[in-house]
């Protein structure tokens, strides 16, 4: 049974195919495209559930075609790249990519990442999670099931799955200090390496999108050399 579908951005036809084959065997139905262009006319035809996406690509650079992604869906989005170094990494993930696969890799971890990120993408149904959590005495609601969240204002939005899973961990716990192992475990990612850093990626990207400060949190506080806890004693007046 096809279970959700995967556009793969590649522009080697050999590495496309190869992953194409793989993941249409794990039971996913497959678009392919070999540049940006052709990409971005793919996902308004058809759609995906997530995307595959190269950086490297002709004419139009995957960060590019990253962006315009995000500005039409919050489709997720895997980036695979022979850009190796942490800087390079982060910097993918801080456009709003889910998760970084450095070239040269396994198939069989590129459809392990892929059945990640679709189940952070579906936690309510994943992992039987509240409907609704309302945050700092209201000022944040979150619905995990759709990722969308509204602040008190009025304003709101949709996470990425990475972000929700995150926001949705320290919610368990309010107020409890939780390293950035834990947070790793919670948004799927391996300890080591980059790794580590993907929370603090995470972290920052919610403040930016809700308004939080590192330095006087109204939602989120920084734990030195530990990790992070959701602020459970703050009333937003």
């Amino acid at each position: 049974m096809v279970h959700a579908r995967i556009l793969i951005v590649e522009d080697e036809p050999q590495l496309r195919g190869l992953l194409r084959l793989y993941l249409e065997r794990a039971g996913y139905a497959v678009t392919d495209a070999g540049d940006g262009t052709a990409a971005l006319a793919a996902f308004a035809a058809d759609g995906a559930d997530l995307v595959v996406l190269d950086l490297m690509l002709p004419g139009m650079q995957g960060e590019a075609v990253l962006e315009a992604l995000r500005e039409a869906a919050d489709v997720p989005i895997l980036i695979t790249s022979a850009k190796r170094s942490d800087a390079e990494r982060i910097a993918g993930l801080r456009l709003g990519a889910d998760d970084y696969l450095a070239k040269p890799f396994n198939p069989h971890e590129l459809t392990a990442r892929v059945a990640a990120i679709l189940r952070r993408s579906r936690p309510a149904a994943a992992e039987g999670t509240e409907a609704m959590i309302s945050l700092a005495a209201g000022r944040l609601v979150l619905d995990p099931s759709s990722r969308r969240y509204t602040l008190s204002g009025g304003e709101g939005g949709r996470l990425t799955p990475g972000e929700s899973a995150l926001l949705v961990a320290l919610a368990r716990r309010p107020g409890a200090v939780l390293a950035r192992e834990q947070l790793l475990e919670a948004v799927a990612r391996r300890p080591g390496e980059v790794y580590e850093r993907v929370v603090d990626v995470h972290v920052a990207n919610l403040r930016r999108k809700l308004g939080d400060d590192a330095t006087d949190p109204w939602l989120i506080e920084t734990i030195p050399s530990t990790g992070y806890r959701l602020v459970a004693d703050r009333d937003p007046s």
